[in-house]
């Protein structure tokens, strides 16, 4: 939710002349809000992941970061981490590819999937965003 700060007016003297300006209570002009990304929603929200098959979800919601040289959105899916994932240019929905397989932060080969629910989320440098629930069916084991 938006709050805006009341702004009053006042008049400085600036270089000899008076200028009427907007300073809030701190003595400077300001507007806040809650910056950090909201996610709102994952389509599809339930994903049969097959070895060999490619499936990609959408993560709908808004404040994802746009930048394209070197993108600040974090996917979060269950323990699995996507680093450095674009968004569109609106910053309103962001595509991942959900491997088959989860590989580990260890050595040990990458593993499949359990069946369930697993929390979705995207960090950005402005904060982490609401969570929602992907569901995954497949055969194997979980990360």
């Amino acid at each position: 939710m938006r709050q805006v700060s009341l702004i009053t007016q006042r008049l400085c003297l600036v270089g000899g002349s008076f200028l009427l300006v907007g300073c809030a209570a701190s003595g400077r002009a300001s507007r806040s809000h809650d910056a950090r990304p909201r996610l709102h929603s994952v389509t599809p929200d339930s994903v049969e992941l097959l070895a060999g098959n490619v499936t990609t979800i959408d993560l709908r919601g808004s404040g994802f970061d746009t930048s394209r040289a070197a993108p600040e959105n974090t996917v979060r899916i269950g323990a699995l981490v996507l680093p450095a994932v674009p968004s569109d240019n609106q910053g309103t929905v962001i595509h991942v590819t959900v491997p088959a397989t989860a590989g580990r932060t260890t050595e040990a080969p990458p593993v499949q999937w359990l069946p369930g629910r697993y929390p979705v989320s995207v960090t950005t440098r402005a904060g982490t965003s609401d969570t929602v629930m992907l569901t995954i069916a497949s055969r194997g084991r979980g990360p």
